[in-house]
């Protein structure tokens, strides 16, 4: 634990010691207040307890990196800080059961969001392959290289990110570069008993979500289908969390069970994917409606990415419905 604390410090204070602007302050409010979001997922475990004095003066820098954050975003314009909040990167998740769509909405979002004019960073946290193809990029079964990890026993699987390695140096060296100024990483799929790698690239994955605090980018993460990795708070980077829907029944029951897990602090948008004329489920109202649409269903059967084959779509015609809730076309950074 202490040496997961020290690089969540060390990260912050690098961000803030390179603020120049009130987009810089805002990012590392968000930062400090994403850390405290997953500081207080360990707070209440059994075993945290013998970590107590750790965990509080952990707390402490945090709400000290926060304070400063408020006090220069007190002494600026106002209009000045909401131009800065329009043009900060979006930190998205992307939740739902199995089979709703996820992956072409992540995709589809990514390149259209990178396309605005900030770099997007997207994250395949499903052990499914899928996102890659979608962004339009070859298919890949590879994670993060070996020499991005090291044996850590207090650390989540027994794996850290390797010491000196920063997020940002992660996504730079180890992004694949797809279109629309799209970086990708994947965990590496399952596809025999030994899960070891895929592992590791999960533990360096999470940290590179949870500590990538650049005001500039967008980040998407397209999660594992289901509860169990919003259970374990795969989503603590998140400022923004999609639940995704699709017609059936227990689609919807997912989405309940999801919403609880989402936490505080955080924006909860329900996407209504693939309805013909079926009604919204009891409870979930959508804010976006994507329609079942033949053209996407037959390029994912090809293997293309929908906004290569059909760019003209009601399925993007409705992503880039989506796009426009979180960033206002008429600011570019």
């Amino acid at each position: 634990m202490t040496e997961t604390l020290v690089r969540q410090q060390s990260t912050l204070d690098d961000l803030e010691a390179r603020v120049v602007d009130a987009r810089g302050w805002l990012a590392v409010d968000r930062q400090a207040s994403s850390l405290l979001r997953h500081l207080a997922t360990w707070s209440g475990a059994g075993w945290a307890q013998s970590s107590r004095p750790e965990i509080d003066s952990h707390q402490a820098h945090l709400e000290g990196a926060r304070q400063r954050a408020a006090v220069a975003l007190a002494g600026l314009d106002a209009g000045t800080v909401e131009l800065a909040r329009r043009r900060l990167g979006l930190r998205i998740a992307l939740m739902g059961k199995g089979g709703v769509g996820k992956t072409v909405i992540s995709s589809t979002l990514a390149r259209l969001l990178g396309r605005r004019g900030l770099p997007v960073f997207a994250a395949d946290l499903d052990v499914n392959p899928g996102l890659a193809i979608s962004l339009g990029l070859r298919p890949t079964d590879a994670g993060l290289p070996a020499e991005a990890v090291v044996q850590h026993p207090g650390s989540a699987y027994g794996w850290s990110l390797a010491p000196g390695l920063e997020p940002r140096d992660v996504i730079d060296r180890y992004g694949v570069r797809g279109p629309d100024n799209v970086r990708f990483l994947g965990l590496g799929k399952i596809g025999s008993d030994d899960k070891t790698h895929t592992r590791q690239s999960v533990v360096a994955l999470l940290h590179v979500l949870l500590n990538f605090g650049e005001p500039d980018w967008h980040v998407i993460a397209d999660m594992e289908a289901g509860p169990t990795t919003p259970f374990e708070h795969y989503h603590a980077f998140a400022d923004d969390v999609l639940v995704v829907v699709g017609p059936a029944w227990r689609s919807g029951m997912t989405a309940r069970r999801l919403l609880p897990m989402v936490g505080e602090g955080r924006t909860t948008t329900i996407v209504a994917n693939r309805f013909r004329d079926e009604p919204d489920h009891p409870g979930l109202s959508p804010a976006v409606r994507i329609p079942f649409d033949p053209a996407v269903a037959e390029a994912e059967r090809r293997g293309l990415s929908p906004l290569d084959a059909c760019p003209d779509s009601p399925t993007i015609a409705a992503i880039n419905q989506l796009a426009e809730l979180f960033v206002d076309q008429e600011v570019r950074a």
